[in-house]
């Protein structure tokens, strides 16, 4: 209609009338324009913010699974001390040589450990987080937990070695009493029921005793497993840095 009142106006030869109906048609596009603008930057701002509260969810359950592997490789070190001080004090373990193949056991457990971020990727496609230090601190964590992961690509040798000489009949046990695995999380019972005779515990220290390479590999795999622990510790601060630099983003959306 207005462009049919403009065509009029030229016919009528009606300049005033003219620039000003081109006014009018210009504004409305304009305002139009920034309408659009405004309801695609709002929806734009809300899609942000909910991405960055889910975020903020992805990176504290990475924190608490991080939390829960520490432990198992804490864990892991420990047992592994234990046994190679067996080793190193050379004595018998008479007829309480459960707890000894636990400890081998237990020392050989290995978990390899990734982290990723979907929501994370999915912000940096769209161009967010907005905030740059909210983006170096999750790229500074990304770092550390890929550094952290390379080592773990493959088991240990001590893992296979020892699992060899452990008899048969002390595995079935030893995994249905002293490893619990809930939610695809891992955790090692140190004091567990005896699942073999003393005598088939004796006959497998013995063999693991008697193996040469055994001390070599299990003092290199123990104490990587203890340092490893405090790197863990060290993933999740830095995935803790990321996280307050969120809760402050957004609390000041929400103060807007």
């Amino acid at each position: 209609m207005k462009f049919r009142r403009i065509i009029d106006h030229l016919q009528g030869q009606h300049w005033t009338a003219i620039f000003i109906d081109l006014v009018i048609v210009v504004v409305g596009v304009f305002i139009g324009i920034q309408v659009s603008n405004w309801n695609g930057e709002r929806v734009d701002r809300q899609r942000e913010h909910q991405l960055l509260v889910d975020l903020r969810a992805e990176l504290a359950e990475s924190i608490r699974q991080t939390g829960i592997r520490r432990h198992a490789f804490e864990q892991v070190g420990h047992s592994g001390e234990r046994a190679v001080a067996f080793l190193d004090a050379g004595t018998s373990c008479g007829d309480r040589c459960w707890p000894v193949i636990v400890d081998f056991f237990n020392a050989s457990q290995w978990q390899s450990i990734t982290v990723g971020l979907p929501t994370y990727d999915e912000m940096r496609r769209n161009g967010w987080p907005r905030q740059r230090n909210i983006v170096d601190a999750v790229e500074a964590y990304l770092r550390q937990s890929h550094q952290v992961a390379v080592p773990l690509q493959q088991p240990p040798a001590y893992r296979a070695l020892v699992r060899g000489l452990i008899p048969l009949a002390a595995h079935g046990p030893y995994w249905t009493n002293c490893f619990k695995l809930a939610n695809g999380e891992e955790s090692y019972v140190e004091d567990c029921p005896q699942g073999v005779a003393p005598a088939v515990s004796a006959a497998g220290v013995a063999a693991i005793v008697a193996n040469p390479d055994i001390h070599r590999t299990l003092t290199e795999w123990a104490g990587f497993a203890t340092a490893y622990a405090t790197s863990l510790g060290g993933q999740n601060d830095a995935a803790k840095r990321a996280l307050v630099l969120i809760d402050a983003e957004l609390a000041n959306q929400g103060s807007r």
